[in-house]
């Protein structure tokens, strides 16, 4: 692996307990850091001590949830070096049909709670300086059907990021963004589980495949990292040339 200088960097990955948070908890650990990954609960985020990362509960529509897993990191090990804003649900509801309280789930996790998870990390470290990257998805940037008010929430992120670069660039924080593609995970089974549907999907991106977490794993890794270092308010779209045509 490349040495991307992360060796005993602290980080924290919301929504670790699976798919991309899972992989990139891996990454992170491989590449020598101290990585706490949450998860809805302990029990959920209990597999994360196989591969040697530090499980916390975590729900990021409750504000005090936010505040004490970033106050526990800080007063243990001094600061934390990275926030990775990963945690987010989706739905496969027709427009027409969502309802009220979908709605409000899908904002309050995939929008408001990556703002809660930005706005407590600053306030806790604004002395310090901190670097965010905030997992968006390349459905903030193209529509797609069934979606609706999930590619509204990642669109949001996106502007979000933007926002919080310039506002916090004098306090020594960076923000940037990272906009996957068709990744296998628990939230694409709907997909890659019937084979007709991945085959149609698949032969729609570039590359011929859906991605994996690990293909997402060097672009964070480099934003995290010091290389990176004059980098703030972008988005790093990994998805297999999806959005290049």
């Amino acid at each position: 692996m490349i040495d991307f200088g992360l060796k005993d960097k602290t980080v924290l990955i919301t929504g670790a307990s699976r798919g991309i948070g899972f992989g990139l908890a891996k990454a992170f650990r491989e590449a020598g850091s101290i990585v706490y990954g949450a998860g809805s609960s302990l029990e959920s985020a209990a597999p994360l001590k196989e591969i040697g990362v530090y499980p916390i509960k975590l729900n990021v529509r409750n504000r005090e949830d936010c505040q004490e897993a970033i106050q526990t990191i800080i007063q243990k090990h001094g600061q934390l070096d990275v926030l990775v804003n990963n945690a987010g649900v989706a739905s496969n509801t027709p427009a027409k049909g969502i309802r009220e309280d979908e709605m409000e789930k899908i904002i309050d996790i995939n929008f408001k709670g990556v703002f809660r998870m930005c706005q407590e990390y600053y306030k806790a470290q604004k002395k310090l300086g901190g670097n965010i990257i905030n997992v968006s998805s390349v459905l903030g940037m193209i529509g797609t059907p069934l979606a609706s008010i999930y590619s509204g929430t990642k669109g949001a992120v996106l502007q979000l990021t933007k926002s919080l670069a310039l506002e916090w660039a004098s306090s020594g924080f960076r923000v940037n963004a990272l906009c996957p593609g068709f990744i296998e995970t628990d939230m694409t089974k709907m997909i890659s589980s019937r084979p007709k549907l991945k085959e149609q999907v698949s032969a729609s991106i570039p590359l011929k495949r859906m991605g994996t977490p690990t293909d997402l794993a060097g672009a964070v890794l480099f934003m995290a990292s010091d290389l990176s270092s004059y980098m703030t308010g972008q988005a790093i779209v990994i998805d297999g040339g999806l959005t290049a045509q």
